[in-house]
């Protein structure tokens, strides 16, 4: 019994964390916003070539997310069904995207989107820099008005495997947020655990959503690893409060985890 208790114990200090904020503050807030970040494998489960995007719908309708962002989502492409996988999430779920190419691939395209229940505005795309070989990444960026005539930018992206091009990617991040001035989240796969060089890098300009403990999300069964985040940069922080972090342990439609971080405002 007691091995199983500290089991528990420990299976929830690494799949969730909680605001260091005072509890009665938060109780007083009026509004919330809950983001997910969540790499679909273009909506096959690990190891498997069965596409599901209902699956992927309904981890994302169980998170309860208002703001998605989504990495290895294909767009007519012939290994899942010459679908636009972004739209079709959007259609499943009632909520508004937007997809932003990083590579042509099997004959569509290959990158990453935003689902939103509010409206997108402002929708780009920026590719990231590459100073060396590999896989071409992008960033997805919108403009989205919450309840209470609060304005955010979203975005999502996913970084690459090498670390050279990781490192000029969060810098370009960083000045992206330098640039616009504004609040701003980009949820992701960052391909780098929350104490490498590449992510101290990046909280230069930016928090992460845990201050201690950090969900494991990678690889789906048995998670060894932290690499999905959802960042905030200083001005966001000065409007939003992180409530809590969660990664949904147990959803297998995809070989990533999906993260939950829900904000408070």
């Amino acid at each position: 019994m007691k091995f199983s208790i500290l089991t528990l114990i420990i299976i929830l200090f690494f799949s969730s964390c909680i605001s260091n904020k005072n509890p009665t503050t938060l109780a007083l807030t009026k509004r919330k916003l809950i983001t997910l970040t969540y790499n679909i494998h273009h909506g096959a489960p690990a190891n498997s070539k069965e596409v599901s995007l209902e699956n992927i719908a309904k981890v994302i309708k169980k998170s309860g997310a208002d703001i998605v962002a989504l990495q290895e989502v294909d767009v007519n492409v012939a290994r899942s069904g010459n679908l636009n996988q972004a739209a079709e999430l959007a259609k499943l779920l009632s909520m508004y995207y937007y997809f932003s190419k990083s590579i042509d691939f099997g004959g569509g395209e290959y990158g990453v989107a935003i689902l939103s229940k509010y409206k997108l505005t402002n929708t780009r795309n920026e590719l990231l820099l590459m100073p060396v070989a590999g896989e071409q990444r992008s960033v997805a960026l919108a403009t989205i008005q919450l309840p209470g005539n609060v304005f955010v930018e979203f975005g999502s992206t996913h970084l690459d495997l090498n670390v050279p091009n990781r490192t000029a990617q969060v810098e370009q991040l960083n000045s992206i947020s330098r640039r616009l001035n504004r609040s701003l989240m980009i949820g992701g796969d960052y391909n780098a655990e929350p104490y490498s060089d590449e992510m101290v890098k990046l909280k230069k300009e930016f928090n992460l959503a845990c201050n201690n403990s950090y969900p494991l999300t990678f690889p789906v069964i048995n998670p060894t690893k932290s690499i999905d985040f959802m960042t905030f940069n200083k001005i966001a922080s000065s409007i939003f409060t992180v409530a809590s972090v969660k990664a949904m342990n147990g959803e297998y439609a995809s070989d990533h985890l999906p993260l939950v971080v829900e904000f408070i405002y």
